[in-house]
């Protein structure tokens, strides 16, 4: 799993959705968001985002940071 900067769409709570993600120095747009759960540690997403294809994001609630499991 690697840390990874992620912009997300938060209405009512932080964070809702992911709408992009930062990879090797270019902002890619998630494209659709598959599925999202919570679990004790945070908030998954499984995304497809633009030319990296389906990703697991996972948001801690602990380090208020974002990791990428491909």
């Amino acid at each position: 799993m690697l840390s990874v900067r992620v912009e997300a769409y938060a209405g009512a709570s932080y964070p809702e959705r992911p709408t992009a993600v930062w990879w090797q120095g270019q902002r890619l747009d998630v494209t659709q968001v598959l599925r999202s759960w919570r679990t004790p540690d945070g908030l998954h997403f499984l995304v497809e985002i633009e030319r990296i294809g389906r990703v697991e994001l996972i948001y801690h609630y602990q380090d208020d940071g974002w990791k990428i499991e491909e």
